[in-house]
């Protein structure tokens, strides 16, 4: 976990990560096989794995899990992938089906452009709390709020209401398959999935016609004061 007080564009990046199926390397990777990695929850044994920075990428196969935060693969890599450009090992097959973008923000301020891709999801921080009476001496408890948005554009009928809950629990899984999200906190979890939220409809009052569901995530961590 990074140093510091507020963590909440850390916990986000590490958010838009795994619905991307990946993971921020912490260490270097170069002619080695062992990966670091905040928390490999998202890598099983066998899987299919990409290595990726800003000036390559190769594939890969997983070989083992050792602890909580290595991924070992079946192989040394060939090529350097360095934290200053962005290093991470994804899953191949990668997130959350025909997701065409994952970004950070609120629905509402999504440009308006012939470019624009569904479904996308989107990552919100809301709020941050120390509740009082928790922690010690020499930490705080600290705990994150997150607005994640799936969207969609909108389709008509029963079909697609039930259609678009299904990708929502689709997310809803992946967002659960790694509670220490990436190694940011010591705990998370969704705690409410809004089918209808506030903001579809504010989407659709501007002739934006999309369909939105909205899951809130709980981060939990600690900081020494």
């Amino acid at each position: 976990m990074a140093n510091g007080m507020l963590h909440c564009n850390e916990i986000a990046r590490a958010i838009r990560l795994i619905c991307q199926g990946a993971a921020a390397l912490t260490e270097d990777l170069i002619e080695s096989q062992s990966v670091r990695v905040g928390s490999n929850m998202l890598f099983e044994p066998g899987q299919q794995v990409r290595l990726r920075d800003a000036d390559g990428e190769e594939e890969a196969t997983v070989a083992q899990r050792v602890g909580l935060t290595q991924v070992v693969l079946t192989a040394p890599v060939e090529g350097e992938y360095l934290l200053s450009r962005g290093a991470r090992i994804e899953r191949a097959a990668g997130g959350m089906s025909e997701v065409q973008w994952v970004g950070h923000g609120s629905p509402e301020l999504m440009p308006r452009s012939p470019a624009e891709r569904y479904p996308c999801v989107l990552v919100k921080p809301e709020k941050m709390r120390q509740p009082l009476g928790e922690g010690s001496n020499r930490t705080m408890q600290q705990d994150y709020s997150f607005a994640v948005y799936y969207v969609e554009r909108y389709r008509e009928g029963h079909e697609a209401n039930a259609e678009v809950l299904e990708r929502a629990g689709e997310l809803m899984e992946l967002l659960m398959s790694d509670i220490y999200l990436g190694g940011t906190c010591w705990h998370s979890q969704v705690t409410e999935v809004e089918p209808e939220p506030g903001v579809q409809q504010r989407l659709r009052d501007v002739e934006r016609p999309l369909r939105v569901v909205e899951l809130t995530m709980l981060a939990r961590r600690a900081v020494v004061v």
